[in-house]
Parts: structure tokens; C-alpha cells; sequence
């Protein structure tokens, strides 16, 4: 007697299996390699005017796949104890809100096509570095390696590395999955200092 899976499993079952074969295709992920110009430093990431604590932070966003490329913005603030966030394509629809705390991130809303258990817990583990990163509180902050090299700042842990520029984007790179975030500050107008 021959049995046949469920089509939903068969489907999530062919899912996976094209991902990491994706993954285990694609090309390596673009990293800075620590040289002997390199020097240890206590600097952080997210300085004032990269990210304020009062405000609210306008970032434009590219996030890479090994086969696709998203653009978008990101709308981040801090609420007491965490930081809130969403994630909008240029289309304006949004992708994913998202809370950080000094523990986690979670995702909340997040449309069907990344409403799966392994995209959320990568992209939610991604963003708590990202997001944490000098955070003292955080729950990997003694096993970094932070230094300065070309100008740049530069964050390893594990196998994702940050980077720094010194115009004040920030990149992310994932390269266990080969993801890249890149975060850029959009600069916001005031309207009280708008010559008319």
C-alpha cells in the first residue's frame, strides 16, 4: 500500500530543500578582513546621529538575498525599555513590525510570504544583533571583536559581521544564510525651519 504525503507538507517539505540548496549555492557574502592596520576600539555603532533615543529614526533599507534584492524604509523608535520598529517597501506596504529588547526581537504582522518559522526566528535573531550591539546588557556583548580599519568600524559575532561607515550607514552581514542589511539615515526635514 502506497502512501502519499499531505500537499501542504510535500509543498514546505520541496521549500526547505530549494533554501538550502540556495544557500549552499550562492556566493560568499562581502566581509572586511581584520589586516594590520586594524585597531581595537571601544567605539559604538549607533552613535547620536545615527540613531536617536528621542526621536523618531528614518532609515532607507536594502536587504539582500542570494536572489533577491528589497528596498524599502524603516521607521524605528525607542518606547521606555525597547525599541519599536517597522518595515515598509517602497510600494508602502509593510513587511514586519518589530520589538527589541535587551533579551530579544519579535515580529509582529509579518505578511504570509515571510510568515514562516525559520525566516522570522533568522531575520528576528539578525536584527537583535543589530539593533544590540552596544548594548552592555546584551546577551553576546563579551564575544565580539570590535575594531577600526579604513575608516570603518567593524563588529564580528560568529558569522555575522557589522560594519560601520563613516557617512553613517550601517551594514549587516549574515553570512551563515548570506543576508545583507544595509540601513541608511534618511534625514528629517523640520517643518518649523522650512523657509516659505
Amino acid at each position: 500500500m502506497k502512501t502519499s504525503l499531505p500537499l501542504h507538507i510535500a509543498k514546505g517539505l520541496l521549500l526547505c530543500s530549494l533554501l538550502v540548496f540556495m544557500i549552499g549555492c550562492s556566493s560568499a557574502t562581502p566581509t572586511i578582513k581584520r589586516t594590520a592596520a586594524a585597531r581595537p576600539t571601544a567605539s559604538i555603532v549607533w552613535t547620536p546621529d545615527v540613531r536617536s533615543d528621542s526621536l523618531k529614526n528614518s532609515y532607507r533599507v536594502v536587504l539582500k538575498t542570494p536572489d533577491s534584492r528589497i528596498t524599502g524604509i524603516c521607521i524605528l523608535k525607542k518606547n521606555g525599555d525597547e525599541w519599536r520598529g517597522t518595515l515598509i517597501n517602497e510600494m508602502g506596504a509593510k513587511a514586519f513590525d518589530f520589538i527589541v529588547t535587551d533579551e530579544k526581537c519579535e515580529l509582529l504582522n509579518v505578511i504570509s510570504m515571510m510568515d514562516k518559522w525559520y525566516v522570522k526566528k533568522t531575520v528576528a535573531a539578525d536584527l537583535y544583533f543589530f539593533f544590540n550591539v552596544d548594548n552592555p546588557k546584551a546577551s553576546f556583548q563579551k564575544r565580539l571583536e570590535r575594531f577600526e580599519q579604513d575608516g570603518n568600524l567593524v563588529v564580528n559575532y560568529k558569522k555575522k559581521q557589522l560594519l560601520a561607515e563613516p557617512d553613517g550607514s550601517v551594514l549587516l552581514m549574515n553570512n551563515r544564510y548570506h543576508l545583507q542589511y544595509e540601513l541608511r539615515k534618511m534625514v528629517e526635514i523640520d517643518p518649523d525651519k522650512v523657509i516659505q
